[in-house]
């Protein structure tokens, strides 16, 4: 083995990524892909390629070649795509799904991305198709079956003097400048702030929350991460906390505003990982429930630091989150193995992988549960976790 070319490659191109490499037929696609997945395996990055006429055979060939259908299929590309990445491994796919529907899922759903466009003229094309597919020969002008894809993050012209390796190692040292992570919505922003925009009313304190006031003696200082509408800040409020309490959702934020919080409550629009050094050891307990399940695991890992940064030794972190053996992580839309828009956006939390990420992040499991009946709520009765740690 030549141990020059088998280095490893730049720490942020070991991070999975879904390198999708799209043109028209005859862009070469499938080559360019190839070479690129071969030089990450090469270079000791675990990967796998994904050809966009395989995958078609792979997946029953159930599609047609109508839009819609070109389209749903793409959906189906990427799904599998994120779910690979999600689990560790870059993705290289090569396929046209030039549509700008398939683009918005992907930058709205995939963490980490490189869209390449391989622009080739058309009369090299033409001419590299009829001695393989021939589907300008059948299909005509490929144009009009397509959107433009001026959404590409790069363009290759893998034609003339750009041969094919050229092609590669433009779009691997594009691929080291690929933000990490690109943090996408997924769609959260707009569905939280339409959800409180009606200014719900704050309710009864949640069961979770009157079983963490029997094991934390009041007064403390306590961080809520996540507080949605306030009805658990506004309980420790006034069983005597001091409270501080976060969401990313502004029209949440502006519906505890509201609220006769008093001065024992503060409300932050944000998440925990932009308090400032004035939030540092400051809190001798923090509490989130139901909102780690929002989470990308990206910003949840941000969001244990954080809150390790946030509380004293020895203070105790409780969470309250949904569970990957929750009947609703079996509906909806797949985005990864553990992540799905059924409504709105759910990443699923395994018990195991959540003490891990305590314990990474500076914390021991003093106790956790896995259960249903604990946190039923208008017809719906979610498989939850509960969890309680104490910081090092």
């Amino acid at each position: 083995m030549n141990t020059e070319n088998a280095r490893v490659l730049p720490t942020e191109l070991a991070r999975p990524t879904v390198i999708w490499i799209t043109g028209y037929s005859g862009a070469g696609k499938t080559t360019v892909g190839r070479k690129v997945n071969f030089r990450l395996n090469e270079k000791g990055v675990k990967s796998v390629f994904l050809d966009g006429d395989d995958l078609r055979a792979v997946l029953g060939g159930k599609w047609g070649y109508e839009k819609d259908d070109r389209i749903a299929l793409a959906h189906s590309y990427f799904r599998l795509a994120n779910l690979l990445m999600a689990q560790g491994v870059t993705v290289v796919i090569s396929a046209v799904a030039m549509y700008q529907e398939v683009h918005a899922w992907i930058k709205t759903n995939v963490d980490r991305s490189l869209v390449v466009y391989l622009d080739v003229p058309e009369e090299e094309r033409r001419l590299r198709d009829r001695a393989t597919k021939n589907v300008y020969g059948q299909l005509g002008d490929l144009a009009q079956l397509y959107d433009h894809p001026d959404f590409a993050d790069l363009v290759v012209p893998n034609s003339g003097g750009v041969t094919p390796d050229v092609s590669a190692e433009m779009i691997l040292e594009a691929a080291r400048k690929v933000d990490a992570p690109q943090r996408p919505d997924k769609g959260r922003d707009a569905h939280w702030n339409a959800y409180y925009s009606g200014g719900q009313l704050i309710g009864e304190p949640s069961s979770f929350a009157q079983l963490v006031a029997t094991e934390v003696q009041s007064p403390a200082r306590l961080l809520e991460v996540g507080c949605g509408n306030g009805r658990d800040s506004l309980f420790f409020a006034s069983r005597g906390f001091r409270v501080t309490a976060l969401d990313p959702s502004r029209a949440a934020i502006d519906v505890c505003r509201a609220s006769a919080g008093g001065e024992r409550v503060e409300f932050i629009h944000g998440v925990a990982s932009q308090l400032t050094d004035t939030y540092a050891a400051l809190f001798n307990v923090a509490y989130s429930r139901f909102c780690l399940h929002a989470m990308t695991e990206a910003e949840e890992i941000d969001t244990l630091e954080a809150v390790q940064r946030a509380l004293q030794p020895g203070a105790r972190f409780y969470i309250e989150c949904r569970s990957i053996n929750d009947p609703l992580a079996r509906k909806g839309e797949v985005i990864s193995a553990t992540e799905r828009i059924h409504g709105h956006y759910r990443r699923f939390i395994v018990l195991d992988e959540l003490k891990a990420r305590l314990d990474r992040a500076g914390f021991d499991t003093m106790w956790a549960d896995e259960a249903d009946n604990v946190a039923a709520i208008s017809g719906d009765n979610p498989v939850v976790i509960r969890i309680a740690a104490v910081r090092r």
